[in-house]
């Protein structure tokens, strides 16, 4: 091959080779970087964070207990409270001195043995013991809390109703067996007991006054007919009928054992009225509040009212209610409202500070204890 083949050959190789030079460095070399396109966002649900709620100090309602109360009851001195929570032990709750408002200073469980399924607890006016009410798929047992032995002490299935006399040393009960109820008194754990009386229906429930005096009881399952309340005394010397007329629900009897409130059926709309009864002068009175002894607190004038009122939902059903509070007199009927839009309310166990310048209540919402701020500003 002659010298010009040969360059020429030099020259193609060499061309070949710096082009495939050139193509390797332009895809592989150093380069800067394409400018990024932003892309429009996804059409997704935005992630907001709430702003924690902030409760103004003008507000007269407060949360005082976190926990999910059973119960909840003032200490004799009004110094403190007590209550059970969902797994069945109770707490004992002191308050600091001098403070306006409740202010938690202590908090202990103490040494009772935890039960589940705690549902309520009858507390005595004095004393140490109680009564704890349990229910489990479906099924309500009692059981009496010897405070002396520091034990449970479970009572008899035939027992359907009990109360507390207000000595605390004995209680009131219906023993319910082969389709005979009988009422009857006895020792806390239903021992030594004795018969007051046979009784008619197998489902009443039953109320001890306040001075021990005299008992209430009424038939529970003839709802939306008619049933009495009526009076009979420990010794069954004396019986009345008190109420005749419509469908009742609950009593509550006043501190001064001669007037009680109790829930009616109203005719028309089907929801629990709240009544009134006086034994000094026999007046029956609607008090003008849809709402049922159970969301209610007497006053220690046997005549001031304390109630929480469904705005939604109805007392006395099932299910959660949205309440409003109001103070009432019931000699008067009037009242005031007490209403606070940061809080959604359904007012049980209602119970008031000794001084009666709180009341105290579980707001079945979110199971904790609340505080209504009662003095004017």
């Amino acid at each position: 091959m002659n010298k010009k083949a040969i360059a020429i050959l030099g020259a193609i190789f060499i061309l070949i080779v710096g082009t495939l030079g050139f193509l390797i460095y332009s895809k592989y070399g150093k380069k800067t970087p394409a400018p990024i396109t932003q892309n429009p966002p996804e059409e997704t649900a935005q992630v907001v964070v709430p702003e924690p709620v902030v409760i103004p100090e003008t507000s007269k309602f407060s949360k005082l207990i976190e926990d999910q109360v059973v119960s909840p009851a003032l200490f004799f001195n009004g110094k403190g409270l007590a209550y059970f929570d969902l797994q069945g032990r109770l707490y004992q709750v002191k308050f600091e001195d001098g403070s306006v408002k409740p202010v938690i200073a202590e908090k202990k469980a103490l040494d009772v043995e935890p039960r589940a399924n705690i549902s309520k607890v009858l507390w005595p006016k004095k004393g140490d013991h109680f009564i704890a009410e349990f229910n489990g798929g479906g099924q309500k047992s009692l059981s009496f809390y010897d405070s002396d032995n520091v034990k449970y002490v479970d009572l008899p299935p035939q027992i359907s109703a009990i109360d507390w006399f207000p000595g605390g040393d004995s209680v009131l009960f219906i023993w319910t067996e082969n389709n005979k109820s009988t009422l009857a008194i006895g020792n806390p754990d239903t021992t030594n007991w004795k018969k007051v009386s046979d009784l008619w229906e197998l489902d009443d429930q039953i109320s001890v006054s306040p001075d021990g005096k005299n008992i209430l009881f009424y038939e529970t399952s003839a709802t939306g007919t008619t049933n009495s309340i009526n009076l009979v005394t420990p010794d069954a010397k004396v019986w009345k009928s008190l109420v005749k007329e419509g469908y009742n629900y609950g009593v509550l009897w006043s501190p001064d054992s001669q007037k009680f409130l109790f829930g009616k059926q109203d005719k028309n709309t089907r929801k629990y009225q709240l009544w009134y009864y006086d034994f000094s002068t026999g007046e029956v009175k609607s008090l003008g509040l849809f709402t049922t002894p159970e969301k209610a607190v007497w006053g220690k004038d046997s005549q001031t009212v304390y109630a929480a009122v469904p705005v939604t939902g109805s007392a006395g059903e099932s299910g959660l209610t949205i309440d409003e509070f109001y103070k009432l007199n019931t000699s008067t009927l009037e009242k005031e409202s007490f209403a606070d839009s940061n809080f959604t309310l359904d007012g049980r166990n209602l119970f008031l500070s000794n001084a009666e310048d709180i009341l105290f209540f579980k707001n079945a919402q979110d199971g904790g204890l609340y505080t209504l701020n009662l003095i004017k500003k």
